[in-house]
């Protein structure tokens, strides 16, 4: 936000990203964007003491460092930083940001020496050098792990593709128009997620995690974003790898009688089926005489 110790640190401090929504207006307010600037050594000393603090106060093995969606723009507009890259030889932006991590990593292993850390990784990133110990979370489309994959053979993998595992699409924007990230990923096709299926092999992934950024909850809403479609999702990544295919009236069973017990302890939560398919769940889904009723690709 407006911090203003935070300034000498920051570039484009105070700017907005413009958002354009055609014949209607052109958005200039909005939460301020900002990028660190990597260049200067305030800047590590700023991330050695918020390191302090979350050291003292989280004894968590792994620490996330964060490292994508940096506004590009904003370092290009800074002639110091113009001026690092070529006195160093960084030869473009993807560079700079290698160099920002192999930096802030040392920060964080000097304070911090046994935990691990998590970088975020999308396919628009896949230049960024990161040592083999550190842990990539994808957030990327499904369709491209296997790009992530044959980048970084040896790197242990969280899995978090947004075509599948996350929770605020479909509900629009701060802005009132559209997401950027399509429909409502819906509960079954959360569960239809297999982390294996996209070449990592399953001793490199570490697991996987569903996102629900905060522009848009609230106290209100956020119980009816989360579930049933976590429960649903943490039973994929729980149990065993499946082997035959789904057995909705097993499952759907299972999520009605999860959501009965978090109601009763006064958690919202979102209709699975029907109710009518609830008190009927063998009557409305009678299985249907194809081997490949479900593919998750096809779900929206």
């Amino acid at each position: 936000g407006y911090y203003k110790p935070l300034n000498e640190i920051l570039t484009c401090f105070k700017s907005v990203w413009p958002y354009n929504i055609p014949d209607v207006y052109r958005i200039h307010g909005g939460p301020p964007t900002a990028a660190l600037d990597p260049t200067l050594d305030l800047t590590y000393e700023y991330i050695a003491n918020f390191t302090k603090d979350l050291v003292e106060f989280f004894d968590d093995e792994f620490i996330h460092l964060g490292g994508d969606e940096v506004i590009y723009s904003c370092q290009r507009n800074k002639s110091s930083i113009a001026e690092f890259m070529k006195k160093n030889n960084i030869s473009d932006y993807p560079d700079l940001l290698s160099y920002f991590i192999v930096r802030a990593r040392a920060v964080i292993e000097k304070l911090a020496p046994k935990k691990k850390a998590i970088f975020w990784g999308h396919s628009n990133i896949l230049n960024v050098k990161y040592r083999e110990d550190d842990i990539i979370e994808y957030w990327g489309v499904s369709s491209t792990i296997p790009d992530a994959n044959a980048k970084y053979p040896n790197h242990t993998f969280i899995l978090s593709p947004n075509d599948f595992l996350y929770l605020d699409c479909g509900y629009g924007n701060r802005y009132g128009t559209s997401s950027w990230c399509g429909n409502i990923k819906v509960w079954l096709k959360m569960y239809l997620f297999e982390p294996t299926n996209y070449t990592i092999p399953e001793n490199r992934i570490l697991g996987a995690e569903t996102c629900l950024w905060g522009e848009m909850n609230t106290d209100y809403n956020i119980d009816l974003k989360l579930w049933p479609r976590m429960a649903a999702f943490a039973e994929t990544v729980w149990l065993p790898k499946r082997e035959k295919e789904v057995d909705l009236i097993s499952l759907i069973t299972r999520l009605i009688e999860f959501s009965k017990r978090i109601r009763e302890v006064g958690i919202a939560v979102n209709s699975i089926v029907s109710h009518y398919c609830e008190l009927h769940v063998a009557e409305c889904f009678q299985k249907y005489n194809k081997s490949t009723l479900f593919d998750e690709q096809d779900l929206p």
